[in-house]
């Protein structure tokens, strides 16, 4: 992985919001935990990821306090917060898109595969787009600072730090209203709403769309 100094990170000017209560709040407490493992630079097996939903929900998924869909949204949520924090650092020594794309797979590496489904994931047709492949889709779409950004169905917003690293202001649309919740936590300067209007071209100049597809 590229090494990214301490000193390079944003800095925490604004603290983690910790306001957010219930799944959302539980699963952005579990990220937290997830983003220290990632700094170290460690893989997130099961047991490392069953541990922080447990220290985040107070109990196990046995006990039916969370599923594995939400434990793949902390990890999702972990990778935001760490793209947030050394993303313009390490986009600014892989200048390239190719070296970018080198660096994001090493990341998508120290994650789990997407192998169970929730009864929410299957309503609202749920399927993470690979960071990898948010890159591609950020790069061919040419963010710059000076553009509005929506994300008609942000998910848990993998896509959309992209964008902001860019320097992009942000629309964020989700209707699952756990993963709604997430991005509030996540984007808290940004208003998630589940409002399909906001697709209206006087919102935005760029428009990023997940594919239809699971994380594999």
């Amino acid at each position: 992985m590229y090494m990214i100094s301490p000193a390079a990170a944003v800095p925490a000017a604004a603290p983690l919001p910790l306001a957010q209560t219930g799944a959302a709040g539980a699963i952005f407490a579990a990220a937290g935990l997830l983003l220290l493992r990632l700094e170290r630079g460690e893989c997130i097996d099961a047991p490392k990821l069953r541990s922080a939903m447990e220290a985040a929900f107070g109990a196990s998924d046995a006990a039916g306090a969370w599923d594995w869909k939400q434990a793949y949204d902390a990890c999702e949520a972990a990778t935001v917060l760490f793209l947030r924090k050394y993303g313009k650092a390490l986009f600014h020594k892989a200048a390239s898109p190719a070296l970018r794309l080198s660096a994001l797979s090493k990341i998508a590496g120290l994650m789990p595969t997407h192998t169970r489904r929730s009864e929410e994931a299957q309503t609202f047709q749920q399927f993470s787009t690979p960071i990898r492949l948010g890159l591609v889709a950020a790069t061919a779409a040419a963010i710059t600072p000076a553009d509005r950004v929506l994300e008609p169905s942000a998910g848990t917003g993998l896509l959309a730090i992209l964008a902001e690293i860019a320097g992009a202001s942000l629309v964020l649309n989700e209707l699952a209203e756990t993963r709604a919740a997430l991005l509030s936590c996540l984007f808290p300067a940004v208003s998630a709403s589940g409002n399909w209007h906001l697709r209206s071209p006087l919102l935005q100049s760029r428009r990023l769309l997940p594919p239809p597809r699971p994380t594999g």
